[in-house]
């Protein structure tokens, strides 16, 4: 609890004076995209203003695929938030208690966050995070590109928070549950893509080359219910990629030619990061 009342005390000294809130926005191109771009990320998220925010104090993080919101009030709260990315997004919220919001504000509070300045750095492999932190007197955005414990204390700081933000709310385990109900499909991801793939459902009416196709796929490539539905291997159907349920519209009849090529096979390199869990090649007779 001192770590609590300390950090708010620090944090509610933001310029406590004043009747209105001061507002501290760096004047660079990476935070003015940001804030441009806020007001619609606030109305598809259903998140308040924190420029406006009576709060005595409010952390959001907003990182590529996850946004992380701390409240501090008459109330702690945290909230975590994953989401894939492009404009049709998917995302998922967990939402946490006073002691792990708790924790976290000591987490905070010993890694001066309050105090971090916008980083200047810029690169080309990576992303930001962004940072908005407000009490009721004061507002500030800080990004930070990719930050790495090297470069400065500042990145280190955030680093450690972030750290401490991921094993308290377990994220691990709640990226895995995320991306695991994704339904089957492709999704934009990091720098490239996410791939989805099941097979039917037990219940489904099968042909037999479905069934077959299935059956060995499984042997072969080690596919159980424990499998990753990001870590399946790529499906071609003459020359195109499919989805596994493509399978399912032909009998065996049908094919001309059923392969499966697995990861240690050089052939895999032909397909790319796709063909890193296996391929499953198909020619039908058309």
């Amino acid at each position: 609890m001192k770590h609590i009342r300390l950090t708010l005390i620090i944090l509610l000294a933001f310029n406590a004076l004043s009747a209105q809130k001061k507002i501290e926005i760096p004047e660079t191109s990476a935070v003015n995209w940001f804030v441009k771009r806020l007001p619609e990320q606030l109305e598809r998220f259903h998140f308040k203003d924190l420029k406006s925010s009576k709060d005595s104090l409010n952390i959001r993080i907003w990182k590529r695929h996850e946004i992380f919101n701390l409240s501090c009030n008459n109330t702690f709260s945290s909230e975590f938030i994953i989401r894939t990315g492009g404009a049709d997004f998917v995302s998922t919220s967990h939402k946490f208690g006073e002691d792990i919001s708790k924790a976290l504000l000591t987490s905070f509070d010993a890694n001066n966050m309050h105090k971090l300045k916008d980083d200047s750095f810029r690169g080309i492999d990576g992303s930001f995070v962004y940072i908005e932190i407000a009490t009721k007197n004061k507002y500030k955005v800080v990004s930070y590109w990719s930050p790495r414990s090297d470069r400065s204390e500042d990145c280190k700081s955030l680093l450690q928070f972030l750290d401490d933000m991921h094993q308290a709310v377990n994220s691990k385990e709640l990226y895995n549950t995320f991306l695991n109900s994704l339904p089957v499909g492709g999704y934009s991801w990091g720098m490239s893509s996410l791939r989805i793939e099941r097979f039917l459902d037990d219940k489904a009416e099968k042909t037999d080359f479905y069934v077959m196709a299935e059956r060995k796929i499984k042997r072969k490539l080690g596919i159980n219910e424990k499998t990753d539905h990001w870590k399946y291997p790529v499906l071609i159907i003459d020359h195109k990629p499919a989805q596994f349920a493509s399978l399912n519209k032909y009998s065996m009849k049908d094919i001309k030619k059923f392969e499966i090529i697995k990861p240690n096979n050089s052939q895999t390199s032909l397909y790319g990061t796709n063909g890193a869990r296996g391929v499953i090649r198909v020619e039908t007779k058309q």
